[in-house]
């Protein structure tokens, strides 16, 4: 990896961090919360060449976790990010569906990691009382990143 391409990965990984951090609503019963990280996880998978925003993406959140002191989902969070940033990553650059679409479709892969993950860590309720907050949030950050995709890669084109 060139110096450049290291550069504009670890600042599209604090630009995660920070989407994950500074608005973070807790979901009762499970101790973990909703946020605006999707839509900076999508962006990131846009803009970065190959599969960095998957780094970006997955290594991005798990150190918010660990920031925000939510250690115990901070392995589940790299892999459930991770998994949903490679497949934007896939569906956006390997099989050319719009950014908007791969985004969406790559949303659901968020609520049914943590569903998972809450199944093992609390009870069946817990687990699915979180699906529709982590379905929205997945939502909506693909839809954000869908629509500010095309105009921040317009934007940058020449010096990104």
């Amino acid at each position: 990896m060139n110096t450049k391409n290291l550069t504009r990965t670890a600042l599209c990984m604090a630009i995660v961090v920070v989407s994950t951090m500074v608005i973070a609503i807790p979901i009762p019963g499970t101790k973990g919360f909703v946020n605006p990280s999707e839509a900076a996880i999508f962006l990131s998978v846009g803009l970065l060449p190959g599969f960095l925003g998957v780094f970006a993406g997955g290594f991005g959140c798990a150190i918010a976790d660990l920031l925000l002191g939510y250690s115990f989902y901070a392995p589940a969070t790299l892999v459930v990010k991770s998994l949903e940033a490679l497949l934007a990553t896939v569906l956006y650059k390997k099989v050319n569906l719009p950014g908007i679409l791969a985004f969406f479709l790559a949303s659901f892969v968020m609520p049914l990691g943590y569903f998972l993950y809450d199944l093992i860590l609390y009870d069946y309720p817990a687990a699915i009382a979180a699906i529709i907050p982590n379905g929205i949030q997945g939502i909506f950050g693909a839809v954000v990143a869908g629509l500010i995709f095309p105009l921040l890669k317009r934007a940058t084109e020449h010096f990104w």
